[in-house]
């Protein structure tokens, strides 16, 4: 088992969901928390974090859109996005996240979430893998030159 534990900020307006979603995150992760896209992105800019897991119904800014933002900024980070509202899987919306995040919708249960999380950390540990590859082998060919 790896014994460095992920870390996941988590993101939701209620405080109820908030602590009681976090309670049951952190057997399995670090966890830190925001209340508000803003808070969200301060933090994101203080450490470093694996995966960015946000409900998508919150004043201000959406989680779709503090994902958006997020991934922009930190091009490894994980996202996961968590919402009850169907009505975000509009077809416009789901052709626009393809590849951002991963969807967990509402009602669901712990063990679904924390799987969900493992495998958007997993998706973006092997993009920072890819990454570094790519990378190396392009430094390799303009040494060849």
């Amino acid at each position: 088992m790896n014994a460095q534990r992920l870390q996941v900020l988590l993101v939701d307006d209620e405080e109820p969901v908030l602590t009681s979603t976090a309670a049951v995150l952190s057997e399995d992760f670090d966890v830190q928390l925001a209340r508000d896209a803003g808070s969200a992105l301060r933090l994101l800019a203080l450490g470093r974090f694996d995966v960015l897991c946000t409900d998508f119904h919150m004043p201000g800014r959406n989680g779709m859109e503090l994902l958006r933002e997020a991934t922009r900024l930190y091009p490894h980070l994980a996202g996961v996005l968590v919402t009850g509202y169907r009505e975000y899987l509009d077809r416009r919306d789901q052709q626009q996240a393809q590849g951002l995040f991963y969807l967990v919708l509402k009602p669901y249960r712990p063990e679904d979430l924390i799987t969900m999380i493992r495998r958007a950390a997993e998706a973006a540990r092997l993009k920072r893998e890819m990454s570094l590859i790519t990378s190396g082998l392009a430094e390799r060919k303009r040494g060849t030159r």
